[in-house]
């Protein structure tokens, strides 16, 4: 038999431990404040695309080394994986979902494997060449129609090249 659920009665601890109880500093931002918080989101943004663009090369080049060193792929697997969910993580920050959406995809497709076969090599290849233009050509927002049939594009080859799928003949 199980006992009744013991109910605790809040003691406002985490009130109390509030930016603003004691204080009574207002949560609201005045003016420049705020206009010094956006300059400031805009100046990392420009860093976070130059700082990206860095690391999509840094893959491209990781890409190579794995074609011609197939003893690396796991190193250039684990490499490919960690910088995907760094930039995941950083796109929808700066105002780039498309960057965010794009690199999950690469990183969901990573997540199950233990190798690079060719055909995985290039999906990781194309997923780094969208990265490109998305950073290349600054698309804020979720972009629109070429944008959509481009993440069609990219599902239909992460989907042919998953472990355990054949590709037709």
């Amino acid at each position: 038999m199980r006992n009744k659920p013991q109910f605790i009665p809040n003691r406002g601890e985490l009130k109390r431990k509030a930016v603003n109880y004691k204080t009574g500093m207002e949560i609201k931002l005045d003016e420049a404040t705020l206009k010094k918080m956006e300059q400031l989101v805009e100046n990392s943004s420009a860093e976070f695309l130059s700082e990206t663009v860095a690391s999509l090369k840094g893959l491209r080049e990781a890409l190579g080394r794995a074609a011609t060193e197939p003893s690396a792929r796991k190193e250039v697997l684990d490499h490919i994986r960690e910088e995907a969910f760094q930039i995941k993580g950083m796109g929808g920050v700066f105002g780039y979902p498309l960057l965010t959406e794009f690199s999950k995809s690469l990183h969901d497709f990573l997540k199950e494997l233990e190798d690079l076969d060719e055909l995985q090599q290039e999906i990781v290849s194309i997923h780094v060449d969208t990265l490109y233009v998305v950073v290349s050509h600054k698309i804020k927002g979720s972009g629109g129609p070429l944008e959509a049939q481009l993440r069609a594009s990219l599902k239909a080859a992460v989907d042919k090249a998953k472990p355990g799928t054949k590709p037709a003949q």
